[in-house]
């Protein structure tokens, strides 16, 4: 069951790690147009400037959930790597479950009242057709304040609510794995079943 859990929430990190990929070529998409159109055809946008932040913004946060389960993340590891497996599975453990899962439930509600604070300006239609029209033409809550900047800021700050969330998952699966290191290394010799 343990294992059909963290397997489930890997092809989940493996959708995410895709998804920010993805993002970081839209990424490299969006900045070569931008200074290819202002230095060779001296035009520039301020839409696509702040897309680009947007676009970093996302990269960064959905690569962390994906960074915890590839083990990419950035470790101190001066006494670390010293330790016995089953002492390294044990600080993981008690790191998850002191640090990494309060952090993530932290920053899920507070980035979901961002989120909603963001939504939350201006008047909204009560239909689906003229809501997604407005999305689209003068934009839903919260706009940037530069000329021709972004509308609908909600949705970007969405990001950080959902990739915490993936950030929890991924922390859960890591989590599982150790307390399946530590059973496995306090019982290296399991019994045999008898066929």
């Amino acid at each position: 069951m343990i294992n059909k859990i963290i397997s489930l929430i890997d092809k989940i990190m493996d959708l995410t790690g895709a998804l920010a990929s993805a993002v970081l070529i839209a990424l490299v998409g969006v900045i070569s147009y931008n200074v290819i159109a202002r230095y060779a055809f001296k035009a520039s946008s301020i839409g696509l400037e702040e897309l680009a932040w947007h676009f970093y913004s996302a990269v960064f946060l959905l690569g962390i959930p994906y960074a915890l389960k590839t083990a990419s993340h950035v470790r101190v590891d001066l006494l670390f790597e010293n330790f016995s497996d089953k002492k390294k599975a044990v600080i993981d453990l008690l790191g998850c479950a002191f640090f990494l899962l309060p952090l993530c439930l932290v920053v899920i509600v507070s980035g979901w009242r961002f989120t909603l604070d963001a939504w939350g300006f201006g008047e909204r239609p009560s239909e689906i057709y003229p809501l997604f029209q407005q999305m689209l033409t003068t934009g839903i809550g919260e706009k940037s304040q530069d000329p021709g900047g972004l509308l609908n800021r909600w949705f970007v700050k969405g990001v950080i609510p959902f990739s915490f969330f993936l950030l929890l998952l991924a922390t859960i699966s890591h989590a599982l794995a150790q307390v399946q290191k530590i059973i496995q290394l306090a019982n290296p010799n399991p019994p045999e079943s008898k066929a």
